[in-house]
């Protein structure tokens, strides 16, 4: 059992350190962001994240998702990342393998104080007084849809674009490479 709470403690510091390089500086709401990825993939009952397998949405738009990007593979471009922007800090983690999902909600006294956390607390708190859990929805068949569809063109699929062809409106053309 302690060399399974290392372990986790550990993947958490490297989850950390690696979020806190991409969003370029540490802060509580990624640190909420390291923990929302480290909660879902026990929950789900995964080591790391697989491929394309999770579909995240979040319901905040802030420094959290930069985390969720790294820790969960999770991003806009292939329509993994999706936002329902109410505000609060709520995510729900869908794996399309299993169809398993996780709702957490960050506890409401958390998120009041959120604040004037140090990413340090938010690391060390429990879960249980981290997040909330509710029953996720169902994810859409429209929104399975595009998850799937996203990414799919193979790179050579996308037509090559030559230097200095004006295919643009008149305010764009300043920004074409030079012949």
């Amino acid at each position: 059992m302690e060399f399974r709470d290392r372990h986790a403690r550990f993947l958490l510091r490297k989850l950390w350190k690696s979020s806190v390089g991409f969003h370029g500086k540490p802060c509580a709401l990624l640190a909420v962001g390291v923990r929302v990825c480290e909660t879902a993939l026990a929950k789900l009952g995964l080591e790391a994240p697989d491929g394309d397998r999770l579909v995240c949405v979040s319901e905040h738009d802030g420094c959290c998702v930069d985390a969720i990007q790294i820790g969960l593979h999770c991003t806009i471009g292939k329509k993994h990342l999706l936002f329902y922007k109410t505000g609060k800090l709520v995510f729900t983690v869908y794996d399309l393998l299993t169809g398993q999902s996780v709702r957490m909600c960050t506890r409401p006294e958390i998120e009041e104080q959120i604040h004037q956390m140090s990413p340090e607390d938010i690391l060390a708190l429990p879960e249980d007084r981290l997040f909330c859990f509710e029953e996720a929805r169902p994810m859409t068949q429209r929104v399975k849809t595009k998850v799937y569809l996203a990414c799919s063109a193979a790179a050579e699929g996308i037509p090559p674009r030559s230097p200095g062809i004006q295919d643009c409106p008149d305010q764009f053309r300043a920004f074409d490479l030079q012949k």
